[in-house]
């Protein structure tokens, strides 16, 4: 009755224009702390309707799964410390879960715990966002307008830098696939293409040769599965560094059958908002790429020409210098080279540092599911 109260005397003070009408089991659901803290500060002047949004199911919902997804990542975070965990393949599990679990977890504590988001209950927890959205910071903008705009930002980024770049692979996929092999060079390719790929269990048939200068190599999956190679990182590549390189797309198209990424991407779509799970996708498709290079090796057992012919791919200074005439696509292209020069530069610090490592990961994964789990019922 508390929160009907606190309704009743700010719309006798005027403060009030008009409060939506609510059921006292909805009103008392959404908590008389967050409703008075709303109103602790006239100055922020913000309508009582944000209160009822961010308390509603699914306002709820957003806001949990951002906040669960950040104790999360810094659980395993603090998991990859603790038990020295640095193998690839292991490190996507545990990844994964920081993307999977706040998605379902909100859905589950309300089921089975229907009074979790009541003023009760947000009183005992561990953190209560309403208690911070409302608080204003330089000057009179509040936390809550620093997560919106957060949110937002991040689905901008979602559909420019993520979306966009699909249909444009696809594309770029489509237009190899229909280009001929150059004429003038099609003996020599051919037969340095198929001295690389001895050893390995893909042949020529699976290669697309591409009439390009530029050190392009990428491979397509599905029912078709083909390798696309430029004539340019041909006519670059030595056969050994072409023989590790091509064994790296080999493995990619071995791993498309166990399709973690594609089910991690449509998490992540689902939850195109969260911040967090945007930063634990990336960080879960360059551990892909580890992976493949071990497969590679694996495939090889040529690690130092594999670190050699990654070394080769990396940007050079004239890649930086992008001639465009908008400053922010100048910025996002910088960008994306210093990203792409870090990761590979990182791929081949780690072939050249690597150990054999056999993790026992079963039991540290179940007790970092287990904490995280139990940690964020009580954040609310």
């Amino acid at each position: 009755m508390e929160s009907i109260a606190c309704i009743v005397i700010l719309r006798i003070r005027g403060q009030l224009k008009k409060v939506p009408e609510v059921s006292a089991v909805s009103v008392m659901s959404t908590g008389a702390l967050g409703l008075s803290s709303i109103y602790s500060d006239e100055s922020m002047n913000l309508p009582l309707d944000i209160a009822f949004l961010i308390s509603s199911y699914w306002g709820m919902y957003v806001v949990q799964t951002v906040i669960h997804s950040a104790i999360a990542s810094m659980l395993v975070e603090c998991a990859f410390l603790a038990w020295t965990i640095r193998t690839p393949h292991v490190k996507q599990w545990f990844r994964f879960i920081v993307i999977f679990l706040p998605i379902v977890s909100f859905p589950l504590y309300q089921l089975m715990f229907p009074r979790r988001g009541d003023v009760y209950f947000r009183m005992e927890s561990l953190l209560d966002s309403n208690r911070w959205f409302f608080i204003g910071q330089w000057g009179s903008i509040s936390v809550l307008a620093v997560f919106a705009f957060m949110l937002a930002i991040t689905s901008v980024i979602f559909i420019i830098q993520e979306l966009v770049p699909i249909f444009s692979h696809i594309l770029e996929q489509r237009h190899a696939a229909n280009q001929s092999e150059p004429d003038e060079v099609e003996t020599t390719v051919s037969r340095k293409v198929s001295e690389a790929l001895k050893g390995l269990p893909l042949d020529e048939r699976f290669v697309q040769v591409i009439d390009d200068e530029d050190l392009a190599l990428f491979s397509s999956t599905g029912l078709k599965p083909m390798i696309h190679i430029s004539t340019g990182l041909i006519e670059a590549f030595s056969t050994e560094h072409l023989h590790v390189a091509l064994a790296h797309e080999i493995a990619h198209i071995q791993r498309s059958k166990k399709p973690v990424l594609i089910f991690a991407y449509i998490l992540r779509v689902i939850v195109f908002f969260n911040p967090i799970a945007m930063i634990e996708f990336r960080r879960l498709a360059h551990e892909e790429e580890k992976v493949c290079d071990d497969i590679a090796i694996a495939l090889t057992g040529q690690p130092e020409k594999l670190s050699e012919a990654i070394e080769m791919l990396r940007p050079t200074p004239e890649d930086y210098d992008v001639d465009t005439s908008r400053g922010a696509e100048r910025l996002v292209s910088t960008l994306e080279h210093y990203s792409h020069d870090f990761l590979l530069k990182s791929r081949a610090l780690r072939i050249r540092n690597s150990s054999q490592e056999v993790p026992l990961w079963g039991v540290p994964f179940i007790m970092t599911v287990a904490l995280i789990v139990s940690i964020n019922y009580f954040i609310v």
